[in-house]
């Protein structure tokens, strides 16, 4: 008799409280508002500013190692932190500010200042 009115008690307690509860549903509406309309669909590219337009293109490309002075600090692309500075020793080889290590670097690999 016990666990008989222990689980109506148990029912009647989840239908007084499931009125009152409501689950906290997002839809499409809230996901995709309408005051933040969608890019215009075309070229797939985003609409670059007029500033970058009046630039020229050579100064829109990487400079190159073979740009680079000798005895000037640069690093890496792929170094995207900017953690491990090097030095150009000579027209080949690059030194590591951080642990002293000497690669040669192609004179063509794209860097930045």
């Amino acid at each position: 008799m016990k666990p008989l009115s222990l689980g109506i008690l148990v029912v009647v307690a989840c239908i007084f409280s499931g009125q009152a509860v409501q689950a906290q549903y997002k839809g499409p509406r809230d996901y995709f508002p309408k005051r933040y309309p969608a890019p215009p669909a075309g070229s797939g590219q985003a609409t670059t500013p007029k500033i970058a337009e009046k630039q020229d293109p050579a100064k829109l490309q990487q400079p190159k190692f073979k740009d680079l002075s000798t005895n000037s600090q640069f690093y890496f692309l792929s170094d995207t932190n900017r953690t491990f500075a090097w030095t150009k020793v000579s027209a080949s080889t690059a030194k590591n500010t951080k642990n002293g290590v000497t690669r040669s670097v192609s004179a063509e690999t794209p860097i930045q200042k």
